[in-house]
């Protein structure tokens, strides 16, 4: 545990550590220019000694303290002169500790909205990627840390020379939703180009023509422009309106290796300042080859990892909107009682309904077209809104939970409802549950109704 020599207040600020190299200094600026448009009030400039002083004699303990309290001071005297009258105050201390467990218990006694580290540079050791002083710092911080590798854009930016450009690193989890937020942030204060970033890879399980259904054009090491555009629009829809100044951009890279290699490749082709990503905060040697401790390493542009609110993960903060709905019935009575009940998602606020039907490759007695005009007739005929409109489809496959989740994504879908039989024992296991596969491999909100006995 850190010992802390020095410390006197703020609420929520950003904790800065210093060697005072010129690596850390320029991570100061850093500091000092994201202060004022992250609203932080104050920004702490932490030195750490190792814990070996303690082996040290009192006197020779006393010197070395009383050293970096003075270049504290006079970092502290500078760092005053930049802020100005901004409001934001400075202040400074000491703590005793392995570097990263210091700064992290600092940072988390004084509940800081970011914490700031000098990149130590690069190495291909193996020993050096598990035991980076930023990386261990990024890994359990629960606040935002940003690791500085160049100082100059963020300089240029708060002088107001031009936009910052992030790279923002989404994927289909909420590791990246506190990402997301605290770029809008960002461009809430200051004119911020963002390029929303995606590596994905072709084939069954991947992000390719398979997840949307469509037929598969290209080689799988090939991009598909079909799929690309449904990629794209799903992105848009994962991000939101990101508010703020500043131009908005997708990108989309295929990749068929580490996920974090790309990424990276991603980032020098696009010319960013800063690479913006959440993080599973992964334990051990799974840490290796996690995307956040790949870019973090080998990453030659600073690098900010934004952890989602441990408070959050217990507890989702909004309430999703519910407007298009997907309603899966293979016709049967069981089946279609889940209906009325898909329709019931989208309460009064209205939207669109998706009616769904699976039908075997094989020749069927009844034709599509009577198969759609029966789907039609199953709209309920009471309580549905006005602005409720229904679509209808019959699609052949031979696998109706791959087709059923394959419709969703395609249609862009906000919730899936499906109705289960409720077959248990020998039947289950020989006829398998389509709202089961569909649950497992759905990447929405899956609804499923049980229907009440007869």
């Amino acid at each position: 545990m850190a010992r802390t020599l020095q410390a006197i207040g703020g609420t929520m600020p950003i904790v800065c550590g210093t060697d005072f190299s010129e690596r850390a200094r320029s991570a100061i600026d850093v500091a000092v220019a994201l202060a004022p448009r992250l609203e932080a009030a104050e920004v702490w400039l932490v030195h750490v000694l190792d814990p070996t002083t303690g082996s040290l004699d009192l006197e020779a303990q006393r010197a070395l303290e009383a050293a970096a309290r003075r270049r504290l001071a006079d970092e502290v005297a500078r760092v005053a002169a930049r802020l100005g009258d901004t409001g934001v105050r400075v202040s400074h201390a000491i703590v005793v500790g392995p570097t990263s467990d210091a700064l992290h218990g600092f940072a988390e006694e004084k509940k800081a909205r970011l914490v700031v580290v000098a990149s130590q540079g690069h190495s291909a050791s193996f020993i050096y990627r598990i035991g980076g002083t930023s990386e261990r710092l990024a890994e359990s911080s629960r606040s935002p840390v940003l690791v500085v590798r160049d100082e100059s854009p963020f300089a240029a930016w708060a002088n107001g020379d031009r936009p910052l450009r992030v790279l923002l690193a989404v994927d289909w989890s909420r590791s990246c939703d506190a990402a997301i937020r605290w770029v809008k942030q960002l461009r809430a204060s200051s004119p911020v180009d963002v390029v929303v970033g995606y590596v994905y890879a072709s084939g069954l399980r991947g992000d390719g023509p398979d997840r949307y259904g469509l037929p598969g054009r290209h080689p799988l090491v090939e991009r598909d422009p079909e799929a690309e555009a449904f990629l794209v629009r799903d992105l848009k829809a994962r991000v939101g309106d990101l508010g703020g100044r500043g131009e908005v951009g997708f990108r989309l890279q295929l990749g068929l290796g580490r996920l974090g290699d790309h990424l990276l490749e991603l980032a020098e082709v696009e010319r960013v300042d800063l690479i913006v990503m959440g993080t599973h905060h992964r334990r051990g040697l799974a840490r290796l080859s996690s995307v956040a401790a790949v870019t973090l390493h080998h990453s030659r542009t600073s690098v900010a990892i934004v952890p989602v609110p441990e408070s959050e993960l217990l507890a989702p903060q909004e309430v999703p909107s519910i407007r298009r709905v997907l309603i899966a019935t293979d016709l049967s009575p069981l089946s279609n009682f889940s209906i009325p009940f898909g329709y019931a998602l989208l309460g009064e606020r209205g939207g669109e309904v998706h009616l769904l039907h699976v039908r075997g490759k094989e020749t069927s007695a009844t034709s599509e077209p009577d198969l759609v005009a029966q789907l039609r007739s199953l709209v309920p005929v009471r309580g549905v809104p006005v602005n409720v409109v229904t679509r209808v489809e019959v699609v052949a496959h031979g696998r109706p939970a791959a087709a059923i989740t394959q419709a969703a994504e395609r249609l862009g879908v906000d919730a899936v409802c499906v109705a289960s039989h409720g077959r248990g024992g020998l039947k289950r296991a020989v006829l398998g549950s389509v709202a089961e596969a569909v649950m497992r491999e759905s990447r929405r909100p899956v609804f499923v109704i049980r229907p009440l006995p007869a």
